[in-house]
């Protein structure tokens, strides 16, 4: 009996001196963490580039009614909302920012006019709220973030035709 509870105790004592599988029980508890900093990245770059595509599209609405004849008619509005959605005049592309499909989002239009040494600027703002539509949907649900808006807005002065 006390052969074999030295025999256990010396196999005990070589098992925790053995480190041939250290690296691989260090990878299995490193992989989660690994796996989830990836997929935060993968979402933040697919956000950056949803929200960089929508300033894009606000810019070309906005140089667009900038050039177009004050006050801005139903039908060039509704021109501009097409572009800056689809990217087309007419509204027949694909939405250029997944969101735009959602009922939430909104796009504004406005005219204002400032004074500066007895002269009047027409200023048109373009502004648009538009729902993120992530990659891993699941993955920010679980962390709260289910609901993410992208805001975006760019001023361009009166041009004229």
């Amino acid at each position: 009996m006390f052969n074999l509870l030295n025999r256990s105790r010396s196999r005990a004592r070589a098992a925790l001196g053995c480190r041939r599988a250290v690296a691989a029980v260090e990878f299995a508890l490193f992989t989660p963490l690994l796996f989830l900093v990836m997929v935060g990245l993968f979402e933040f770059g697919y956000y950056l580039n949803q929200s960089i595509d929508l300033d894009k599209s606000l810019r070309v609405g906005v140089m667009l009614a900038a050039r177009s004849a004050l006050p801005l008619s139903a039908d060039v509005e509704t021109t501009i909302g097409n572009l800056v959605k689809t990217g087309t005049t007419d509204g027949t592309g694909d939405f250029i920012v997944p969101g735009w499909s959602n009922a939430s989002a909104s796009l504004t239009i406005t005219t204002t006019t400032y004074s500066a040494d007895d002269t009047d600027y027409e200023v048109i703002r373009v502004v648009a709220s538009v729902p993120y539509e992530p990659m891993f949907a699941t993955f920010l649900e679980g962390y709260g973030l289910a609901t993410l808006n992208m805001n975006a807005a760019h001023e361009q002065a009166y041009v004229g035709n």
